[in-house]
């Protein structure tokens, strides 16, 4: 018999929000003994996991603890780079206003080094647990599933009801004001530079996905996905 959790999380429509778009209720249906919340954020320009961990680390948190209790994990990690001290700060708030370390459900903050790709599966699973995942593999060969912040997000609004129709972006670069947004899906992506105070320069590209693996799209057709 289906897993409830499992299927509020597939009726939801929540895939991986961090590009891969994997649907998020198979991942959740393995049993691995760890669980990463891949929050390193390699692309630069891009806020959106910094953004939620600091203003909305309590859904964060209630995601994170459906998917543990899911997959079975007893070794629960929040993965980011020690650089965004705001977001651990949030975070470390957080622990403290909940006693975490006495009594409930517990999760530990891994701090990563500053470098690219920290965000990569196969680097990041190592870094936290020193396995190596194999060529070509995926983490839950390693007995771990890692998972997006924006993902566990859509997770904990899934629970009450809520499927996934709106997505958190970032427009920044040449713009008069970057931002960091949650807007509908669908939304025309000309929508939001004008949002933004519009773009500084005459001669320019727009990039979905960030200046390193991004690619190049048309703002006038193209629509956040």
């Amino acid at each position: 018999m289906p897993n409830p959790g499992i299927e509020i999380i597939k009726n939801a429509g929540i895939v991986g929000a961090g590009g891969a778009g994997f649907p998020s209720h198979i991942k959740f249906d393995a049993k691995v003994d760890t669980l990463i919340v891949n929050a390193a954020e390699c692309e630069p320009l891009i806020h959106v996991d910094k953004i939620i961990l600091q203003n909305s680390f309590e859904r964060v948190y209630e995601g994170l603890r459906i998917a543990a209790g899911l997959t079975g994990a007893k070794r629960v990690v929040v993965a980011l780079k020690g650089k965004y001290k705001e977001a651990i700060h949030a975070i470390e708030e957080f622990k403290k206003s909940q006693s975490l370390g006495s009594s409930g459900f517990d999760f530990e903050i891994f701090k990563l080094g500053n470098f690219y790709p920290a965000g990569d599966e196969q680097v990041l699973v190592y870094e936290v647990t020193k396995r190596v995942v194999p060529e070509g593999g995926i983490p839950l060969m390693v007995g771990t599933v890692v998972t997006n912040v924006e993902t566990l997000y859509n997770v904990a609004e899934a629970m009450e009801g809520k499927n996934v129709t709106d997505k958190f972006v970032t427009v920044n670069g040449e713009v008069n004001n970057p931002l960091t947004l949650k807007v509908p899906v669908g939304t025309p992506v000309k929508t939001l530079l004008d949002y933004c105070g519009g773009i500084k320069i005459d001669n320019y590209s727009v990039l979905d996905g960030g200046p390193m693996m991004g690619k190049l799209i048309d703002e006038k057709t193209y629509a956040v996905k």
